[in-house]
């Protein structure tokens, strides 16, 4: 592949396509030949070179060449390059790890190391990050390729696929792995074979050579009958690239990059390359364009789609943003994306529809959804799921679709999939191409905005009696972004008086940058990364809007809430929260002598709401962590900052089709899974969930209280990451709960040893309560004991027991401070 003059390879070979031999003889202090296996990728030469360097004699193959060609060489190590693609794609490299593994040292990289994972078992998916070209500090364990290697240190990645760690094979032991857990490289137990998904070879890697010259240094198949020699590596600096004499191929200063995850900008003659904005648009041009020739997709079936009413119900933009300034003195445009030309990745896990709700939550006037694909790999998808998830929500936010939008077709889309309104950029549109798509907005029921960056852009979009027009303080060529931008143009729209609504696009990360963005004139704010990057959105609108939400201080040892389960009807419920109850508890088992219909379930949740009105900003959402910190400090905020009670819908074996319909009916809460059940299935329900581990009210003869409590920690585990809290009752062959029995409470010590927090229930009542919260339970649930008969609450009893609870706590009157 590389070479010059037409001179051939030392080796004759019938396919000299596949075969690229670089003779460095003049560098190389040792005869061994190492076999690296080019899969089609441009970073190949950088690991040819790398090894070269430090005197390695290696001769290239491409994946496609025959295995008994390969083999012929008799390589001492054997390395699998990157590549685009699947590991069943990487062709003759499969077969060559497993001809040489325990024969001779082997090195996988980046699709290399993914070979290696699967050969032996393991499962190669999407790792939920799309990497290109960027660093990440990598842990590892200090043996093998990274002795010598310093810890923390800065690796190139390339890639969107990974190792999955659930599948991870028996023989493969993880080497090497990132913050968030992907792994980043392995080694086989027996066989000298290691692979790292990332890039030694990279520029940007560090300490890359170390782990070369480890490998080199290897001989031996097996780790107990490795050799190593180091005196056999090059320590010098490589030559120049002119100094090398390169065989058979087209000559190094013709060569290109092939690496598929990087495509370089075009230049044309002299011109200059062209800027982020002109390929997005050029993309997109051609996207559209096929989107019409899809069957059902075309203008005319769009069209009459609208004409049969199927485009969701519209509200105002101008009057959404409008009705958020006159109550905050500022709209805040909250934005979904995953990812940017400018800052890569951002977060390619977000789910679009409950990102919203967060949004809504924290009193964002307006969700942007990008749906750019290939830059912000957004999609109409998510504008849609975004619009569902606010359908009936009063005072929704307007939604806008953020895209590069040039065509009619773009705006009718984005109306049937829900928009209320779209963005129009003019830096990408002359008069005459943005005068007929804002007429066509307009039509549609949707006033757009304007989006300008330069003093001619505000000019022409005050012209185009332009009424909502947005300054992106970043340039769309560049992605440099100047936050002066938005005080050098609201000067413009002076003369146009109230007609106009400025709004401050791009580059605001805080409260700080939205006042300035108000001083210059703005009466709205656009933010996307940091909220997108934000741990708890809902306080950081808040925060935006200028408001300082109040968060419970919880002390060290948080005290149990009350839940009075079994309610039956609105008068004890009512009682309830009036004694002190935290959460009340509707049980929708028809089994169950406290059950209560959906009908009835709806009726009492409205009387509650009704004397407890929801606050929005602290409405629950799903799903919460299992870990002590957030359920406490989940509590705090949703008992104390709320000041309202939650509402718990109590099921036992129904269908999550079935728990999510009576959630959405009666406004519950939170939902309480009685029977055991599965992540799956807890994924699919709407709501923060409490899950009911059953214990026996007397442990088997031989088994002691740490066993037990191991038993129960190992069952909270299994349900971390889906199950919010967990609650403890007795339970019987025939009963999950509700049994009026006592289980050994001193499990409950055994169990704070392993740093869980959780719930207690079966058989409490006035009597023992306050030896219940001695064992510091998260909330403290009682039903019958708390009743004259089954379904009926005693009041007296109630109001005793909730007294007592606190007497026991203190009395809860937790301390409020601003964010």
């Amino acid at each position: 592949m590389f070479g010059s003059e037409g001179k051939k390879s030392k080796m004759e070979v019938d396919e000299p396509s596949n075969l690229y031999k670089f003779d460095f003889c003049w560098m190389t202090k040792y005869s061994n030949t190492t076999l690296l296996i080019d899969n089609f990728d441009s970073f190949t030469w950088n690991v040819y070179q790398s090894l070269c360097k430090l005197g390695a004699n290696v001769v290239v193959h491409r994946n496609t060449i025959d295995i008994t060609l390969a083999t012929a060489l008799n390589p001492t190590h054997l390395v699998i390059s990157p590549g685009p693609g699947h590991p069943s794609n990487a062709g003759v490299s499969n077969a060559l790890i497993k001809h040489y593994a325990g024969k001779i040292p082997i090195l996988g990289v980046c699709l290399g190391e993914q070979c290696m994972y699967e050969i032996y078992g393991g499962t190669v998916n999407s790792c939920g990050e799309l990497i290109h070209g960027k660093t990440t500090p990598v842990k590892h364990s200090g043996i093998g390729l990274f002795e010598g290697v310093d810890q923390d240190i800065e690796c190139t990645r390339y890639h969107s696929l990974s190792g999955d760690p659930k599948s991870l094979p028996s023989v493969l032991k993880v080497t090497a792995w990132t913050e968030s857990g992907i792994i980043m490289g392995i080694r086989h137990e027996k066989y000298v074979m290691e692979g790292v998904q990332f890039h030694p070879e990279s520029i940007a890697s560090e300490q890359g050579d170390q782990m070369f010259a480890n490998f080199l240094s290897w001989d031996g198949g097996e780790w107990s009958k490795l050799s190593k020699h180091p005196e056999r590596i090059i320590k010098s600096s490589f030559k120049t690239l002119k100094d090398v004499d390169i065989f058979a191929g087209i000559p190094l200063d013709k060569a290109s990059k092939m690496n598929s995850t990087h495509q370089p900008i075009p230049v044309v003659g002299n011109s200059a390359p062209e800027s982020i904005l002109q390929r997005i648009y050029k993309q997109r041009r051609k996207d559209v364009e096929a989107e019409k020739l899809k069957p059902g997709k075309s203008m005319l079936h769009l069209e009459r789609s609208f004409s049969l009413h199927l485009a969701p119900s519209l509200i105002s933009f101008k009057d959404r943003l409008q009705q958020s300034i006159d109550k905050h003195a500022v709209a805040i445009l909250a934005e979904i994306k995953r990812a940017s030309p400018s800052k890569g990745d951002i977060d390619l896990s977000v789910h679009p529809a409950q990102q919203a709700f967060h949004y809504h939550e924290g009193g964002a006037s307006t969700i942007s959804v990008l749906t750019e694909p290939n830059w912000f790999k957004g999609s109409l998808d998510d504008l849609k799921e975004v619009r569902k998830s606010l359908e009936g929500v009063k005072d929704r936010p307007a939604v806008l679709r953020k895209e590069f939008i040039f065509d009619q077709y773009q705006i009718l889309e984005a109306r049937l999939a829900g928009a209320d309104t779209i963005l129009l950029i003019l830096s990408m549109l002359s008069d005459d191409a943005v005068k007929p798509l804002i007429k066509y907005s307009r039509e549609l029921g949707m006033e757009p905005l304007v989006e300008v960056a330069t003093p001619d852009e505000m000019e022409r979009a005050i012209k185009l009696g332009s009424t909502i027009i947005g300054v992106n303080n970043r340039d769309l060529n560049t992605f440099d972004v100047d936050m002066n931008r938005t005080a050098r143009l609201a000067s413009l729209t002076q003369k146009s008086g109230d007609s106009i609504i400025l709004l401050g696009l791009s580059g605001m990360t805080c409260r700080k940058d939205v006042e300035d963005c108000l001083k210059a004139g703005a009466k709205g704010a656009l933010i996307g990364e940091a909220l997108m990057k934000s741990k708890n959105q809902i306080s950081m609108i808040q925060s935006l809007l200028g408001n300082s939400p109040l968060n419970a201080v919880i002390d060290e040892k948080p005290k149990p809430l009350v839940k009075i389960c079994g309610i039956t009807n609105a008068n004890d419920a009512l009682h309830a929260i009036k004694s002190g109850a935290d959460l009340i508890g509707l049980i929708f088992v028809k089994s169950s002598p406290r059950y209560v219909t959906p009908e009835k379930g709806l009726e009492i949740a409205e009387e509650i709401r009704k004397h407890y009105p929801v606050n929005a900003v602290s409405e629950v959402s799903h799903p919460i962590s299992i870990s002590p910190e957030s359920s406490i400090s989940w509590y705090g905020r949703q008992t104390f900052e709320s000041k309202k009670p939650l509402i718990v819908g109590v099921f036992q074996k129904q269908s999550a089709q079935e728990i999510n319909d009576i959630v959405k009916k009666c406004h519950i809460d939170i939902i309480q899974c009685h029977s055991p059940q599965s992540q799956a299935f807890h994924r699919l329900l709407s709501k923060p969930i409490i899950q009911v581990i059953g214990l026996k009210e007397k442990a088997k003869a031989n088994q002691s209280v740490s066993v037990v409590a191991d038993h129960v920690v190992k069952e909270c585990n299994d349900y971390s990451g889906t199950a919010s809290f967990i609650l403890l009752d007795t339970c019987t062959v025939n009963q999950s709960g509700g049994t009026s029995k006592v289980f050994d409470w001193d499990i409950l010590n055994e169990i704070a040893k392993s740093n869980l927090k959780v719930g207690l229930a079966g058989g409490l009542n006035p009597e023992n309560v306050q030896n219940a919260t001695n064992f510091n339970p998260l909330f403290i649930d009682v039903s019958s004991g708390v009743e004259r008969q089954p379904g009926l609450k005693d009041h007296e009893k109630v109001e005793r027991f909730i007294k007592l609870c606190h007497q026991t706590m203190g009395l809860r009157s937790p301390k409020r401070v601003k964010k």
